[in-house]
């Protein structure tokens, strides 16, 4: 589903939560993700981009954007959910208190936008209807900040095969010490391991790329009960059933293609370099060859100009040679005939 799960991803949706809290890129102002402008979206698109490689293939660049884009907006909603957390103060009386010490991250006038908005009366009525559903809830997953696929694929290159949700329900709601997190998930464990002891009711899959292995009718969905809208439960973040088909024994032959052809573009990238490293190394050996010929044509050069001067100066002496016997002998001074004889 074009979800990261090997090492990183805890560092990439760290970084889309900084992209979250920007002021200025993600407004707190607006009330709804939808209502985010569109401009806005495709500069914190941007920003990932420049930090990050995406895949070439239009289908794996389109999944990744919508769930990098998906992730943005859980974060920016979890980011103001915190604000409120910490600053938000009962009763209508104190909205201008919680106006004056609010963050100093927060732009002033989108600040006062969504204080008087909290203040308001249907988010104080929306509020108090979300605070008894949460009150009521037991399904407490104990996954961390891990996604489900990342848990998917970590179970599936551990056993070799994939996961179904109801194996993954079982590992994401069962604390450090083997507990289950309450009695009620407990019980619905148990009868998830009972139905998955019969070969029939377990699913057959051969994605192990991360990819939750689903049905209407799985085990999961025998325990939980039948789908509602807009989700899919026990697959995590992304997936919905307008969106997604039923995960069983039929590969997405698309999702897997696409996958194929990133991989052989990258390695087809990682040759190129290597080739042109090799290049790069050729040109620099054939360049000293070159130099080095070059100075040996001029070594031989000065040689062979000194061996003809050589041989010049060795003629020249030859030639000097005969005149210096012929060449009569000094006459002898008068004056040495006149010398006395020595005693």
């Amino acid at each position: 589903m074009h979800q990261p799960v090997d090492e990183g991803a805890r560092t990439f949706t760290g970084f889309l939560g900084t992209i979250a809290r920007k002021p200025h890129m993600c407004p707190i102002k607006y009330l709804d993700w939808k209502a985010m402008p569109k401009e806005l979206k495709e500069e914190c698109w941007h920003t990932v981009k420049q930090k990050y490689q995406v895949p070439n293939n239009p289908k794996a660049y389109e999944g990744l954007k919508k769930f990098t884009l998906q992730k943005i907006g859980k974060a920016w909603r979890d980011h103001k959910c915190r604000l409120k957390a910490k600053y938000y103060i009962l009763h209508s009386r104190n909205k201008a208190r919680v106006k004056s010490n609010g963050s100093r991250k927060c732009v002033p006038e989108d600040w006062n936008i969504l204080v008087d908005h909290w203040y308001s009366d249907d988010a104080v009525t929306e509020s108090d209807k979300n605070k008894d559903r949460r009150s009521k809830q037991d399904d407490i997953h104990t996954g961390g900040s891990c996604g489900y696929a990342m848990h998917a694929a970590k179970k599936a290159k551990t056993d070799g095969h994939p996961v179904e949700r109801a194996v993954l329900f079982q590992i994401l709601h069962t604390r450090k010490d083997g507990s289950a997190v309450n009695p009620v998930m407990k019980e619905k464990m148990e009868k998830m391991k009972e139905l998955l002891v019969d070969p029939k009711n377990q699913l057959q899959s051969s994605d192990t790329s991360g990819s939750i292995a689903w049905s209407t009718d799985d085990v999961f969905a025998k325990v939980m009960g039948k789908e509602r809208k807009g989700r899919i439960r026990g697959v995590g973040f992304g997936p919905t059933p307008s969106g997604q088909s039923s995960k069983t024994a039929l590969m997405d032959n698309e999702i897997q293609s696409s996958q194929a052809r990133d991989n052989e573009v990258a390695q087809l990238k990682a040759s190129l370099a290597t080739m042109e490293e090799k290049l790069v190394g050729y040109d620099e050996m054939k360049e000293k060859v070159s130099q080095f010929e070059e100075m040996e044509q001029r070594t031989e050069q000065r040689m062979a100009h000194m061996f003809q001067q050589m041989q010049q100066f060795s003629t020249q002496c030859n030639q000097d040679a005969p005149l210096i016997e012929q060449s009569p002998a000094l006459p002898k001074s008068s004056a040495a005939s006149h010398q006395p004889k020595s005693l």
